[in-house]
């Protein structure tokens, strides 16, 4: 009954109901300005969710960064040359003064932490405060590179072709921005050097910001489309754009509200406008059902009320289940896909709605001539698709087993399909195989450890215990085992750094670069370095009370599948080699992808 009176009052006072519509359309509307755009994987998790509480704990723990791009520098010469290394002196120069870039962790020739002895006195300094000018200081950075097993494949590559550095970004910096920021940099260096920008802040920043800019760009032509095919239909402009108006009014009034509530836009609820323009051709019964109404009954007013009580059942139905069937999507874990739910669940009752008011309203402006001719055209019988759609209706009612076989053989040719879907978030390889983010992140992945960064948590029973001998011999053996897999390009943990100061302060004997054979020997080399290191060179790897530990582990892809190798590896070597150590997969962008 209310809804009845909803369309008569409508029909009785349609520009009423037109002004209304434009009003709370452009109240909506003024949200836009208010909108902001969110690609981080990790606030696609409630910040109560298990995997985020551990990943803030670890984060905070050792002091890491969400976020790193990787500045790849090739010369196929060699890039141990004074030209080049002064390149690299002078574009990491530019790149800590870039907003955004956590400077004092930038990791590059210049800043890098190197272990030394003199004397027999422990040195800790930067790698190289400025460029070798002599083939003898060449020779020297050369050779304090390839001895130090935590420069080979990180800074370094094995055949001294390619050197990388590492930026750190802070939280909320865009990584498209500063990619931009550092393609400058570099480009301005030119020479026979070739420059690459990798990193996930890359390909997750620049595939936002382009995904937003090809909604922007599809949804309107998408709109066209469904535009052009309507008028086809109906070859009647006016009713055409009133359909049109229908999808515009709910996707202004969808993402006005989404923007009005607080909410980022995600790249999953910028596809909502097409979803609603497909939802808003249902609308097409109503103009459908009217022309008949109107031929028979010569009245636009009856037609329009006879058509409303006709198609009010069916039409409510199909919003009610569309809707359902979107909001079944609020109870998902992951925030993005909860707001796309009900972002497009309130669209489609806001299209119902409007199918009950603003259409019944449009239908009372249009003149009857044109109505006419539009009928006109519905004529079944003259209609080459009416007979068509009729001959296949015939062909399943007459011919019933063969039309349940057919249904079946598809059946069965979707169940197969379905066994070979392979579930994947490597966002690099969404871009073009030539495309510059990919083309840089399979040169580094080639040259180097990897550009995609996992971290292996190990958690003792009691404090200090990763400082004993077996704990650092068991973190080694797990190294060893880890980097045995295609996956896993390089693998860095306390454990390097006690074996580096051990054998710099033995004249670096190589049979020195062992863990030593007492806690106390290997807590002094701890203290010894962290009174001249950088914090976070140790901090990164290491918590103070010595009971927990970070594994740094490079892996040469940002399949998901590469970390659950990583973790099926773990649990292998765990049930061989029992120890009173917990190990857990640690932050990392990887991690969250086993949950997504």
């Amino acid at each position: 009954m209310r809804r009845a009176s909803l369309v008569e009052f409508s029909v009785n006072h349609p520009k009423l109901i037109v002004s209304l519509a434009i009003m709370f359309t452009v109240a909506f509307a003024t949200q836009f300005p208010k909108m902001t755009t969110d690609t981080n994987p990790k606030n696609m998790l409630p910040e109560t969710s298990e995997v985020r509480v551990w990943n803030d704990e670890v984060e905070k723990t050792f002091s890491l960064y969400e976020d790193m791009i990787v500045v790849g520098i090739v010369n196929e010469n060699g890039i141990l040359n004074k030209e080049s290394l002064g390149k690299i002196i002078r574009i990491t120069d530019e790149i800590l003064k870039i907003s955004g870039v956590a400077a004092r962790d930038v990791n590059s020739f210049p800043t890098i932490t190197n272990v030394s002895a003199e004397a027999g006195v422990l040195k800790v300094a930067p790698l190289m405060t400025e460029a070798p000018q002599t083939g003898e200081e060449i020779d020297a950075l050369r050779k304090m590179l390839f001895a130090n097993p935590l420069f080979v494949n990180r800074i370094i590559s094995q055949d001294g072709k390619t050197t990388a550095i590492y930026v750190p970004l802070e939280k909320g910096a865009n990584g498209k921005e500063i990619a931009d920021r550092l393609r400058e940099i570099v480009k301005r260096e030119g020479g026979p050097e070739n420059y690459y920008i990798a990193g996930d802040p890359v390909a997750r920043d620049t595939f936002g910001a382009d995904m937003f800019k090809l909604m922007a760009i599809f949804s309107p032509i998408s709109g066209m489309i469904m535009f052009i095919a309507i008028y086809l239909m109906f070859r009647n402009l006016s009713l055409s754009v009133s359909m049109m108006m229908v999808a515009m009014i709910s996707i202004t009034w969808s993402m006005g509200l989404l923007v009005g509530l607080g909410f980022p836009i995600h790249i999953m609820s910028s596809m909502s406008p097409v979803f609603l323009m497909a939802i808003a051709t249902d609308s097409i019964h109503i103009f459908n059902e009217y022309y008949f109404r109107y031929r028979e009954r010569k009245n636009k007013k009856v037609a329009i009320l006879e058509t409303m009580e006709a198609i009010s059942r069916p039409v409510r139905y199909t919003a009610l289940a569309t809707a359902a069937g979107f909001a079944v999507l609020l109870l998902m874990q992951i925030i993005p896909v909860k707001v796309f739910g009900g972002l497009v669940a309130f669209g489609t009752i806001v299209l119902r709605l409007l199918s009950f008011s603003f259409i019944p309203a449009i239908l009372t402006f249009i003149k009857e001539e044109k109505i006419e001719k539009a009928a006109a055209r519905e004529d079944i019988g003259l209609s080459r698709t009416a007979r068509l759609l009729k001959a296949l209706g015939g062909f399943g009612a007459h011919k019933p087993k063969a039309t349940v076989l057919v249904g079946l053989a598809l059946v069965i040719v979707a169940i197969i399909g379905t066994t070979k879907i392979n579930i994947n978030n490597n966002m690099v390889e969404w871009f073009k195989y030539d495309s510059e983010v990919r083309t840089a992140d399979r040169v580094m992945n080639q040259a180097l450890g990897g550009t995609s960064l996992g971290y292996l948590v190990a958690i003792a029973e009691q404090a200090d215990f990763i400082k004993t001998p077996e704990a650092m011999r068991y973190l080694e053996s797990l190294q060893r085992h880890l980097e045995k897999l295609s996956v896993v390009g390089k693998t860095v943990s306390v454990v390097d750094v006690v074996k580096r100061v051990n054998k710099v302060l033995h004249d670096d004997d190589p049979q020195y670069e062992v863990v030593p054979k007492t806690p106390e020997e290997i807590g002094q080399y701890l203290f010894m370095f962290s009174m001249s290191a950088k914090p976070s060179d140790l901090d990164n790897l290491v918590d103070y009370p010595f009971q927990k530990a970070n594994i740094w582990v490079q892996l040469k892809t940002w399949d998901a599948q590469a970390m659950r190798e990583v973790i099926k590896s773990v649990d292998e070597f765990q049930k061989t080699n029992p120890i009173s150590l917990e190990l857990k997969p640690g932050c990392g962008l990887r991690r969250f992808a086993l949950f997504l």
